[in-house]
C-alpha cells in the first residue's frame, strides 16, 4: 500500500469517525537502558518518525490512541519501516 493511499483512508475514517480524531503518534528511544519518548503529539507517522531518528538507532514510534499508548498496526509500521529503510 502507498504512503498516499494510506492518508487518504485514514483521512476519510477521521473525517466519518471523529472519535478516530483522538489519536497522534509520539516518537520513542532507548538511552542507557531506559526508555523515552519525546512526548510530542504528532499529526503523522513520518513526523514522529523524523523526530525520533535524530535519537540513535534504537527509535521507533508508536500511537497514542485516547490517551493509551499502542503498538502500530502492521499498516501503520510499514510507513515508518519505508521511511527509515527507504524502501
Amino acid at each position: 500500500m502507498s504512503t498516499q493511499l494510506i492518508t487518504q483512508i485514514m483521512t476519510g475514517l477521521r473525517f466519518r469517525y471523529p472519535a478516530l480524531n483522538d489519536i497522534h503518534y509520539e516518537a520513542g528511544w532507548t538511552d542507557s537502558w531506559c526508555h523515552r519518548r519525546c512526548t510530542h503529539a504528532h499529526k503523522t507517522l513520518i513526523e514522529a518518525a523524523k523526530c525520533g531518528m535524530p535519537q540513535g538507532a534504537g527509535w521507533y514510534v508508536f500511537a497514542v490512541e485516547r490517551g493509551e499508548p499502542r503498538e502500530l498496526l502492521a499498516a501503520e509500521n510499514s510507513v515508518v519501516e519505508r521511511f527509515r529503510f527507504g524502501k
